[in-house]
């Protein structure tokens, strides 16, 4: 982890946390297929007064380019019959969107990892109930 000392956000950390352990486990369950040494990064830094940088890498298997265009999709799932839902990457996308306020990226090639981007505001938006 790289995050700086004294970086703070008036956020959601449910949420939050939740966001981290999908990634984390999306990751263990489809990153490092046939890899020995795992290796997850999350580096953080404050972009001017009101925003944040996340940056989540893994040194994964990597992604395809038509997987990659479909990974926050509801219910998409390379692990089909295998345990996987699909909703993993989708509850992110929403969590980072909505909840959050920010917004998510994500890079990949076969053979090099995965990297997820997410940029959020230091103070998360009021979150409304219906009436």
């Amino acid at each position: 982890m790289d995050i700086p000392d004294g970086l703070a956000m008036d956020s959601y950390p449910g949420p939050l946390e939740q966001v981290i352990a999908n990634l984390v486990a999306n990751s263990l369950t489809h990153g490092f297929v046939g890899i020995d040494q795992g290796r997850i990064e999350l580096h953080a830094q404050a972009l001017g007064e009101k925003q944040v940088l996340f940056r989540y890498l893994d040194n994964g298997v990597g992604i395809t380019t038509d997987i990659l265009n479909r990974i926050f999709e509801p219910f998409f799932t390379t692990r089909l019959g295998q345990g996987g839902s699909g909703l993993g990457l989708y509850i992110v996308y929403n969590l980072v969107t909505g909840v959050l306020g920010g917004t998510i990226e994500v890079a990949s090639s076969p053979g090099c990892g995965a990297s997820f981007t997410l940029t959020l505001p230091l103070t998360a938006p009021e979150r409304t109930t219906p009436a």
